[in-house]
């Protein structure tokens, strides 16, 4: 993140001149902000040259998770990943002309059509997927041990439950 002051500079400036707001609370979700910018940052650039955003990457590993035939309504896509509705719309029209899913028709409900993944879409999901994976790991792998990321990864994990519980 070339350009930007470093987390530690930017608390140091908030501890100097505005301690009052200065904590390890503070600290912590400056942090995950930070991380979360510079992996979004860096994950969008790997996943433009596999042709996907980082959207359609999210519809494509949500519909790649479910059991076959792999399919949702957009509702269901929508509740599971996080995109507004209108943005859901325009990814699902440009993954369609892609050929990366295909709409059907739900006889439960006339007013909504399944989405259904198609064989490119599954097979650009799992290149996307094994791409994303690596990078996460060459990420963490530069500051953190596999102790430490495993970690981690039950703090947070733990506090999300805790926190979506409410």
């Amino acid at each position: 993140m070339t350009g930007k002051h470093t987390i530690a500079q930017v608390l140091a400036q908030l501890g100097e001149n505005w301690p009052e707001v200065s904590s390890p609370e503070t600290e912590v979700m400056l942090a995950l902000i930070r991380l979360n910018d510079i992996v979004l940052d860096s994950t969008r650039k790997l996943l433009a040259g596999i042709g996907l955003t980082p959207a359609g990457f999210e519809v494509l590993v949500t519909l790649r998770a479910q059991p076959a035939p792999r399919r949702m309504t957009p509702t269901e896509l929508y509740r599971a990943v996080l995109i507004t509705s209108g943005g859901m719309t325009k990814v699902l029209k440009q993954l369609e002309a892609e050929g990366c899913i295909i709409r059907l028709e739900n006889e439960q409900d006339a007013r909504s059509r399944f989405v259904q993944m198609t064989a490119e879409g599954a097979a650009r999901a799992e290149l996307a997927m094994r791409a994303v994976g690596d990078h996460d790991k060459t990420i963490l792998s530069r500051a953190l041990s596999k102790a430490q990321v495993a970690q981690l990864a039950r703090m947070l994990l733990g506090t999300l439950a805790k926190l979506e519980a409410d």
